[in-house]
């Protein structure tokens, strides 16, 4: 039962970053009202005990959607096989109806719902939003997180780059690539990690905000303090899932907008 249906279609690009602490999910949706879940959190690597932890899919992720009002998504993309990305899918796929699931070239996700694989090179249309596959290349991208989907997804004038967990190869590859990294905003890699966000990828993006996917007492003591103040130095305004909550980005194609769960003070 959905108390509330969705919303109709506002001619926006909308994503929300969820808070689902030590993890990724962002909730894509589309001007026309297609609707991607690029990943879902769950656990981290290590047991924990936490049932919320467990149950990600279904206490934060499932929550939300029914909030917004959804019984059904689109489309679903794993970035890569990390637990943190995509344990939450058995909840997800249990919940709702998925027309496919999107994966890079390395990833396996155990699922009755149709797979299809994408990489580097890929691009999707939905209406005048492009989203482009930037990464992994169709024979895989060296280790688990630099397998990871790279997304840029583009609407007018305004571009959101997610970035999985990439590491420093990829970052590396992605910078020599001579592929336009230039973003408005950017899902930092790896949740902050130190192993991610090298000097030379977050010049090539040089994003206006920078969020960051990470529990608010991260076990990992992501994000870095290092990394924060490297995106900030390149000009990036920095937000966390952990201190603000999920935090959502619009644009018509012009103008930008930023919001969070629990209000920040003021933008610069």
């Amino acid at each position: 039962f959905h108390p509330f249906s969705s919303g109709r279609a506002d001619g926006d690009l909308r994503v929300d970053f969820l808070d689902v602490g030590q993890g990724d999910s962002a909730l894509v949706t589309m001007p026309d009202g297609t609707t991607l879940l690029v990943d879902s959190g769950g656990r981290p690597s290590f047991p924990v005990t936490s049932d919320s932890a467990r149950r990600i899919g279904e206490t934060v992720v499932s929550e939300y959607l029914w909030w917004r009002g959804l019984s059904e998504i689109d489309y679903v993309v794993a970035t890569h096989a990390d637990a943190d990305h995509i344990e939450g899918f058995n909840d997800v796929l249990r919940n709702f109806s998925v027309k496919a699931a999107l994966v890079g070239p390395q990833t396996l996700l155990e699922t009755r719902t149709h797979v299809e694989t994408i990489h580097a090179g890929d691009v999707m249309r939905f209406g005048e939003v492009d989203v482009s596959v930037l990464w992994p290349p169709a024979e895989g991208g060296g280790s688990d997180n630099d397998n990871s989907i790279v997304l840029r997804i583009k609407f007018g004038e305004r571009t959101i780059l997610l970035t999985g967990d990439i590491e420093k190869a990829a970052e590396r590859a992605l910078a020599l690539s001579q592929q336009n990294l230039k973003a408005d905003v950017v899902k930092v890699p790896h949740h902050g990690s130190k192993t991610s966000s090298t000097d030379n990828f977050v010049l090539a993006t040089k994003p206006t905000f920078a969020i960051i996917s990470v529990g608010r007492n991260s076990m990992f003591g992501h994000p870095h303090k290092e990394v924060v103040q490297r995106w900030q130095s390149n000009g990036a305004t920095v937000f966390t899932t952990g201190d603000y909550g999920t935090i959502t980005v619009t644009t018509d194609g012009k103008d930008l907008n930023l919001e969070t769960f629990i209000e920040y003070d003021r933008l610069p």
